[in-house]
């Protein structure tokens, strides 16, 4: 490339990102002037909330950027729709017809400037559903009950887990996973607490004009399940995972890897673990019903043995507000052939959104 192609390229992108920041400021100015119309005699001229404001119920604090990084959908449904449409309080009224929907747009644009830090928060748009297997490239906090069955007679299993995830900051989370198995017919396996699993993540890359996130992350099993009788490995287990998500409209992939590396390669062989997944929304995609289809397996890089399945799963938020998710799926394993199928179903409480109660 010569120089004057070089120099005419660089003065492009410079001119497009200065119309693109242009644009940005204009869109800001317009919300903050559509915001003090409509929205700060209620919410404060710094988003705090006004003190003077009459009502029993206070209004949120747009300071609070895990709240103003919630997904621009839900935004809008309040905006535009009033508190009941999501559950909430009927003080906040409904201004449809008001504004359109580029003004909406606006408003909340410039309603996520009162977070001081808004550009190092992954918006909710990149917050994808969770799937049953393949896991979550966001951050979040969420408490999951997850409970999965194996009907067949010969290999009758119910199992438990009780995951806690919790967010720090605008991109990192820790997890606790706490596994329970409450029955079983397999001959030398019993019934107990398995192998306690830790795990840090962090958010390395996110995109809101792509719909792309991507974390890294460590995990940490614990030998605290006993090997006697099945529930355990015997050692501690380190498993570095990567974790993305793509979305295009309503359609979602996910995708999930990790490494299990036991400490004492004499007790566990290593294993790679792989899950990809692909839902998509039936409608908007914070309390539609989703369905999905996920292809999951696992490789012992010792033995050579690749076993995998499919599972076939629909989602749906119990209430209004979206932050109490129910999941049910199938797995149909493909390899071993003769491995039994499963059934799997998760209850999901996103406690970063409010309380279990509120938003039904």
């Amino acid at each position: 490339m010569s120089r004057g192609s070089a120099s005419g390229l660089l003065a492009l992108v410079g001119l497009l990102a200065g119309s693109r920041t242009e644009a940005d400021s204009d869109r800001l100015a317009k919300g903050r002037e559509l915001y003090e119309q409509g929205c700060q005699s209620c919410h404060g001229s710094d988003g705090r909330g006004n003190p003077q404001w009459e009502s029993a119920v206070r209004p949120i604090e747009f300071t609070d950027c895990g709240t103003t990084s919630e997904a621009t959908e839900v935004w809008t449904t309040v905006v535009k729709k009033g508190g009941p449409a999501r559950g909430l309080d009927s003080a906040m009224p409904a201004f449809e017809g008001a504004y359109s929907d580029d003004e909406l747009g606006a408003i909340v644009a410039f309603i996520r400037s009162f977070c001081p830090q808004a550009e190092r928060y992954p918006p909710g748009d990149l917050n994808f559903r969770r799937l049953l297997r393949t896991g979550k490239a966001f951050p979040e906090q969420e408490v999951v009950l997850r409970a999965s069955q194996r009907p067949d007679a010969a290999t009758r299993e119910t199992e438990i887990e009780i995951l806690y995830e919790n967010r720090l900051g605008p991109t990192f989370q820790y997890e606790l996973v706490l596994p329970l198995r409450t029955r079983t017919s397999v001959p030398g396996e019993g019934t107990g607490i398995g192998d306690v699993e830790l795990e840090a993540k962090k958010v390395v890359y996110f995109s809101p004009g792509r719909l792309e996130i991507l974390s890294v992350g460590l995990g940490l099993g614990l030998p605290t399940g006993s090997e006697d009788e099945g529930l355990g490995s015997g050692t501690v287990t380190f498993a570095p995972l990567l974790a993305f998500g793509k979305a295009w409209g309503r359609s979602v992939l996910q995708v999930h890897a990790v490494a299990e590396l036991p400490a004492d390669s004499s007790r566990a062989d290593p294993e790679l673990g792989y899950a990809l997944g692909l839902s998509h929304a039936l409608g908007p995609v914070t309390t539609a019903f989703t369905p999905a289809l996920e292809f999951v397996g696992a490789y012992n890089p010792k033995t050579h043995e690749h076993d995998y399945a499919v599972w076939g799963e629909l989602s749906k938020p119990l209430n209004k507000l979206g932050h109490v998710i129910a999941s049910v799926g199938v797995q149909a394993p493909i390899r071993p052939q003769d491995a039994s199928w499963k059934l799997e179903m998760y209850l999901l409480w996103d406690f970063g959104d409010g309380p279990f109660w509120i938003g039904w």
